[in-house]
């Protein structure tokens, strides 16, 4: 069976039927003497909206994670010592501290409760230590995982989890962390 079908015909010279055909799915290739100028804008036009809606669609979407995304940092006050800040457009949850000695490994985790949008945490437990940088990993309300570190006076946020995962029993909670002696 043939996947072409006789194409019929109106007026005009007597042509046998077997020699006059036409495509009848969309799907086989037609030869480039068959194209004409507008078969060939129509085909960019549906590319270049193709290519635009998901551009839209990614851009939208980013836009709707970075406008909820926490951002926590690490905020020196010299009367009551190191306060985290989420000033970020949404929640910080699961939130764990830690510790870092200069070309060390990170130590001493401590959970905190979640920071919502706007709102500080004092670490009574790191009070004014200016000897260990310090850091945060944390997640939005979708779980997707964050870190800020400060060192040196330098603050870092970052997608994904850079330090960690500790066993749940070596971390150590907020209200009972001892003060960190240097």
């Amino acid at each position: 069976m043939s996947p072409l079908k006789p194409k019929p015909r109106l007026s005009g010279p007597a042509v046998p039927v077997s020699e006059v055909y036409y495509f009848c799915r969309p799907w086989e290739v037609m030869e480039m003497k068959d194209l004409d100028l507008k078969t060939i804008l129509s085909g960019i036009a549906v590319i270049v909206s193709v290519f635009t809606f998901g551009l839209s669609f990614w851009f939208t979407w980013r836009s709707a994670v970075v406008a909820k995304r926490p951002v926590l940092v690490f905020v020196y006050e010299p009367s009551s010592g190191w306060v985290i800040r989420n000033i970020g457009g949404g929640p910080a949850l699961n939130i764990v501290v830690a510790q870092k000695r200069i070309g060390g490994q990170w130590f001493n985790p401590v959970r905190i409760p979640p920071l919502a949008k706007d709102k500080d945490f004092v670490p009574l437990w790191l009070h004014h230590v200016n000897t260990t940088g310090i850091g945060a990993t944390y997640s939005d309300f979708e779980d997707r995982p964050y870190t800020s570190t400060c060192g040196n006076d330098l603050s870092v946020t970052t997608s994904g989890t850079r330090f960690g995962p500790w066993p749940e029993a070596d971390i150590g909670r907020h209200w009972n962390q001892k003060k960190y002696e240097e």
